[in-house]
C-alpha cells in the first residue's frame, strides 16, 4: 500500500469496512428475503394443502356419521344439515386442496380424488334415497357401496396427507437450509468486515506512525516549543528522518544555525554600527569647522561688496560729473561758434 498517500489510506480504512458491512447487510436481507418467500410458499401451500387434506379427511368421517344418523333416524333434519354441512366443507376443502397444490408434486394425486369423491356422493345419494322407503335397503346400500366408496377415498386421503406431510418436512428443511446458509454468509460477512477495519487500523496506525514518527502528544508538545522559541530542548529519537518528527527536529537544527549566524551578524552589525558613529562624530567635527570657514568666508564677501557698492557709488557720481563737463564743453564750443561767426561778421 506503499502507492497510496496518506488520505488514500484513511479513506480506505473507513470506506471499506463500511463496504462490506453494506454488503453483509445487504447479503443478509436478500437471504432473508429469500428464506421468507419460501417459508410463504411454505405456508400458503404445503401447510395449507396438508391443513385441507386433513379438513377432508374429518368432514368425510362427519359425513359418514351424518349418513348413519339419518338410517337410525330418517325423520332427524339435524342429521340431514348436518350432512349437507360435511359435504359442502369437504367440497370447499377439496378446492382449496386444489388450489394450494397447483404446481407442486402432489397435483396429480388429487386428480384421482373427483372420481373417488363422486363414487361416494353417488352411494349416498342411493342411501338417502332409499332410506325414506325401505330402511333395510338403505342399509345394505350403505354397507355394500357407501362404506367401501368411502374406505377408498380415506386411504387415497391418508397416502395424500403422507405424501403432504413429506413434501412439507422437505420444505420446511430446505427453509431451515436457507435460514442457515444467510446465518452463516452474514456472520462470514461480518467476520471478514471486521477483520478488514483491524487489518486497516493497523495499517493506519503504521502509517501515522511513519508519517508523524512518534507519538502525536509528542510531535504537538515539540512543535509547541519550538513555536515558543524554546529551541534548545531534546527531540525524542527519530526513527524515520522522513516523518514529521525528522522534519521538525531538522527544523530545531535549522533554527539554531540560523539563530547563530544571525547572532554573529549581529556582532558585526553592532562593530560597523560604532564605527559609523565614530565617523559621524568626524563628519560632524569636520562639518562645524566648515561652517565656521563658511561664517568667515560670508565676513569677508560682506566687506567686498560694501566696498564694491561704495566704488560703484563714486564711478556713479564721476559719470555724472562727466557728463555736466561734457555739457559744460558743448556749451563753450557753442559760445566759440558765436564767437568766431561774429567776429566774420565784423571783417
Amino acid at each position: 500500500m506503499d502507492f497510496m498517500n496518506f488520505n488514500t489510506r484513511l479513506i480506505l480504512a473507513f470506506v471499506a469496512p463500511a463496504v462490506l458491512f453494506v454488503a453483509s447487510l445487504g447479503g443478509s436481507i436478500w437471504a432473508l428475503v429469500q428464506t421468507q418467500q419460501e417459508f410463504d410458499q411454505y405456508i400458503q401451500t404445503e401447510q395449507a394443502m396438508a391443513n385441507s387434506v386433513r379438513e377432508m379427511y374429518a368432514q368425510g368421517l362427519q359425513m359418514g356419521q351424518a349418513l348413519r344418523n339419518i338410517v337410525l333416524d330418517p325423520a332427524n333434519p339435524k342429521a340431514y344439515d348436518n350432512l349437507q354441512a360435511a359435504r359442502s366443507a369437504f367440497d370447499d376443502a377439496h378446492q382449496a386442496t386444489l388450489q394450494s397444490a397447483r404446481g407442486t408434486p402432489v397435483e396429480p394425486a388429487l386428480a384421482s380424488l373427483v372420481a373417488l369423491r363422486g363414487a361416494q356422493a353417488q352411494a349416498q345419494d342411493k342411501v338417502l334415497a332409499l332410506v325414506k322407503t325401505d330402511a333395510a335397503q338403505a342399509i345394505e346400500v350403505l354397507n355394500r357401496d357407501e362404506t367401501p366408496a368411502w374406505r377408498t377415498l380415506r386411504a387415497e386421503l391418508l397416502q395424500l396427507r403422507d405424501a403432504s406431510g413429506q413434501l412439507s418436512a422437505q420444505i420446511h428443511q430446505s427453509v431451515k437450509q436457507s435460514a442457515d446458509r444467510a446465518r452463516w454468509l452474514a456472520m462470514a460477512l461480518a467476520a471478514l468486515a471486521i477483520g478488514v477495519a483491524v487489518v486497516l487500523g493497523l495499517v493506519v496506525q503504521r502509517t501515522l506512525r511513519r508519517e508523524i514518527g512518534g507519538d502525536p502528544a509528542v510531535a504537538r508538545t515539540a512543535l509547541r516549543r519550538i513555536a515558543d522559541g524554546d529551541l534548545t530542548g531534546a527531540m525524542p529519537p527519530v526513527r524515520e528522518p522522513a516523518s514529521l518528527m525528522g522534519a521538525l527536529a531538522g527544523m530545531q537544527s535549522s533554527l539554531r544555525g540560523l539563530v547563530a549566524q544571525v547572532q554573529q551578524s549581529s556582532a558585526g552589525i553592532e562593530t560597523a554600527s560604532r564605527e559609523i558613529a565614530s565617523g559621524n562624530n568626524d563628519l560632524a567635527a569636520r562639518t562645524e569647522q566648515a561652517a565656521s570657514n563658511l561664517q568667515e568666508t560670508a565676513a569677508s564677501m560682506e566687506e567686498l561688496n560694501s566696498t564694491m557698492r561704495q566704488s560703484a557709488d563714486a564711478a556713479r557720481q564721476a559719470s555724472q560729473m562727466a557728463v555736466a563737463n561734457a555739457e559744460v564743453a558743448i556749451r563753450g564750443g557753442q559760445v566759440v561758434g558765436q564767437v568766431v561767426a561774429t567776429m566774420d561778421e565784423i571783417n
